[in-house]
């Protein structure tokens, strides 16, 4: 099983299930030129991009997001977590897009601010991709069937952070059966 956004070219022995919808919107810190108000295309174009890992993906809402707006890569800096990248839109050095739900308290409190402008929410959806049916392993379909829980996106959305001397990068693992 994968998970991820739904892939461009779907082979048909895969079978693709959406099972979270998601809204992206464009934040800065609060001292931040942009923040509250409404901003033109350029003026999104000529901002620093604080981004996370998503945005060197090729498929997903945030490279869709710096294609159809247009910003170039001498905008973009990529941090190793989505995290890393919100704490520098704080201090007001650029801004970001983000999964609206998983900022609320930050807007809340002030220390982001949602910037406005034509178009500038997204929306997306994190998709499980299995084998068919009819090839799919059991277990497969167990845990396809565990993703779309409450308890399996709220562990996905709010994993625990670790002091630096603890923090070791992402390892993703693939098994093949």
């Amino acid at each position: 099983m994968a998970i991820g956004p739904q892939p461009g070219n779907l082979d048909e022995s895969l079978v693709c299930r959406p099972f979270l919808n998601y809204q992206v919107i464009i934040v800065s810190g609060p001292e931040h030129p942009l923040a509250g108000g409404h901003a033109s295309a350029q003026q999104l174009r000529d901002q620093t991009w604080l981004l996370g890992p998503s945005a060197a993906a090729k498929h997903g809402v945030i490279p869709a997001i710096l294609r159809r707006m247009n910003v170039s890569e001498e905008r973009q800096r990529i941090f190793q977590s989505h995290a890393a990248a919100l704490e520098e839109v704080k201090r007001n050095h650029g801004l970001a897009p983000t999964v609206s739900f998983a900022v609320t308290q930050d807007l809340a409190s002030g220390r982001l601010v949602r910037v406005g402008g034509q178009s500038l929410q997204f929306g997306g959806a994190w998709n499980t991709v299995t084998l068919v049916e009819r090839g799919a392993p059991s277990a497969a379909a167990e845990l396809v069937r565990f993703v779309a829980t409450p308890r399996a996106t709220q562990a996905m959305l709010r994993g625990p952070g670790v002091r630096v001397g603890r923090f070791r990068p992402a390892i993703h693992v693939t098994l093949w059966s």
